[in-house]
């Protein structure tokens, strides 16, 4: 079946869960955003736009973040806990993004 929707579209999705991923986690660690941004040597006003899905992060973004709540990266994509962060997508928007998790969990395996 061909993929319906925009690329855009998904990677908002996709941003926007991410975002919601994050801001969850670091309340449960009960960190401020300017906490959070301290630690990871990243700006508050990014953390607070990459939780509401308005920010781009890379990939070097993604690991700052994890680093500063002291999580692997996997955790910020819901993979520790069998938790699927991506639940409101359609499966093939689910295949879109499907190479790149591979890819990101190749990459930050090497985290605890």
């Amino acid at each position: 079946m061909p993929y319906k929707g925009t690329v855009f579209h998904v990677m908002e999705k996709i941003r926007k869960a991410l975002g919601q991923r994050i801001r969850t986690l670091r309340k449960a660690k009960n960190l401020t955003q300017e906490e959070l941004a301290e630690k990871a040597g990243l700006s508050y006003k990014f953390i607070g736009e990459t939780e509401r899905g308005k920010a781009n992060p890379s990939i070097e973004s993604f690991y700052k973040i994890a680093e500063g709540m002291e999580v692997s990266v996997a955790t910020l994509f819901g993979e520790e806990n069998d938790e699927e962060i991506f639940y409101k997508l359609s499966r093939e928007e689910l295949e879109v993004v499907k190479d790149a998790l591979g890819i990101l969990g190749k990459l930050f395996h090497t985290r605890p």
